[in-house]
Parts: structure tokens; sequence; C-alpha cells
């Protein structure tokens, strides 16, 4: 049987058995802290990164790259002054631009109009121009006007087509982009608009003052040369053989060739 004297010595070692327990974790602690330091001391001493000192540098802290000195800013170049790698490959600025090409009336169902079509420009940018047009026109009856004139007795001496037309244009060109030929060959253009006012003279004979708006591209061969197509509408009213007054439009279809003068010597 236990005693008093088991009983108590045994109460003893169960309230001792916590110190003794905390005792023993603190001697392994201090065991382990004399390891790390004695691995401190046998690894080799690592140099600290070296810090850019050279003009523009941006110091930034390794944690989280944030910068911290923005001394060097100061010497960057200003926007303005960064130029574009790839200007316009037929520059215009200060040039002349002489075009010949043929025409064609599309719109005018009685007559067949064709023509030759010269224009003379001058840009003062590349932005804005102005133009001279020059259109001179033959024109030749449809069947549809013959018959109109000997099976159905129609007159048709009062209908009015142009025989000619001057006018002076301001030209305004907002868009310069490029486009493949059958994935070959990169071909730069220019889409332009003009709007303007000139004469028209009528197979009557009569000068009458005219609207002239067009719109077309210049397609750049070289930087001298160019395969240019526009539209122009002309509007007038003129006066038929029998004295009536009317409103006329008329609109062409042009294709030609453009020459562009003096050398571009600033590109």
């Amino acid at each position: 049987m236990m005693t008093k004297k088991h009983i108590s010595l045994l109460l003893t070692l169960i309230l001792l058995a916590p110190w003794v327990a905390k005792a023993q974790q603190s001697s392994e602690a201090e065991e382990l802290d004399v390891i790390e330091l004695e691995l401190d001391k046998a690894a080799p001493a690592q140099k600290p990164p070296a810090a850019n000192t050279a003009p523009g540098y941006l110091e930034s802290s390794p944690q989280n790259n944030t910068l911290t000195d923005f001394s060097g800013l100061g010497t960057l170049a200003p926007f303005k002054e960064i130029s574009v790698i790839q200007k316009r490959f037929l520059p215009k600025t200060g040039r002349f631009q002489l075009f010949g090409g043929a025409t064609i009336l599309t719109n005018n169902p009685f007559f067949n109009t064709i023509g030759g079509v010269a224009k003379a420009s001058y840009f003062l940018n590349e932005t804005w121009g102005v133009e001279l047009n020059y259109f001179g026109l033959t024109t030749s009856e449809r069947q549809i006007t013959e018959e109109l004139r000997d099976i159905q007795g129609v007159s048709t001496e009062n209908l009015v087509y142009p025989k000619s037309f001057v006018g002076l244009d301001i030209m305004y060109v907002p868009i310069y982009g490029k486009i493949t030929w059958f994935n070959e060959k990169i071909v730069p253009f220019d889409l332009y608009f003009s709007a303007g006012y000139g004469t028209t003279n009528t197979q009557a004979g009569e000068n009458a003052g005219t609207i002239h708006l067009a719109t077309g591209q210049i397609f750049a061969l070289s930087k001298s040369y160019a395969l240019r197509w526009d539209f122009s509408w002309n509007f007038f009213n003129a006066k038929g053989i029998d004295g009536s007054q009317n409103s006329f439009n008329n609109l062409f279809l042009t294709v030609g060739m453009s020459w562009f003068f003096p050398e571009a010597s600033y590109r």
C-alpha cells in the first residue's frame, strides 16, 4: 500500500515537472543560439551593392522597386525635341505639283463627255495648299438622246453640257497612310479634300459661275512622282438655247500623274 510518504513524494514530482521542462527548453535554445552564431562567423562576408552614380540614374529600393531619387529627370530630353523616326515619304511643304490626266463625266444620262485635265498647285505645308484646275472637254450624244429627238420628236437643244472648266481651289490634306500592293510593296498616300470657285463654259457659249468640290488620293511612287485620282463635283446655273435657266451638276472622275518640284532637299 501507498503510504503518506509515497504520496508526498509523488505530489512533489508533479509540481516540479513544469519547471524542469522549462529549464530544459531554455538550455536547448541557448545551445541553438551558440550554433547559429558560429555559423555566421564562418560564412564569407558579402559586399553591399554599389550605388550607380551615373547621371539620370533613379535609385530604387530592392524590396519594392520604389523610386527614391528623381534628380536624374532634369537631364532627360523634352518630348518636343524627340524626332519621329519615319517621316512622310513624299513631302509637299514648299513644293509645286503639276498634274496631267484624263477625265470622264459620270452622271450625264444624255451625253458622253470626256477630256483632259491639267492642275497646278503649291503647298504651304503638309496639310494646306492652293490649286488651279483646267478641264478641256469634248461631248457626243448618247443613243437615248438621238432617239428622243429623231423618234419621239423631243427637243434636246436645251440640254446643257460643259465644254471647259477653270477654277481655283484650297486643298486640305488631313490623312496620310500606307497600303500594300499585292503584299509586295508598301505605297504611301495622301487623302485630300478641296473646295473652290470657277467658271464653266457651256455649249451655248455661257460662262457660268461654278462651285467646285473634290476629293481624291495621291499615291507616292517616289519623292517626285505620284499617281493621283479624284472625284470633282461642279455645281452651276446655266441657260439653255431657249433662254430658260436651270441648275446643273457635273461629277468627273479623273486619273493621272503628278510631278512634284523642286527636289525635297530637307529629306
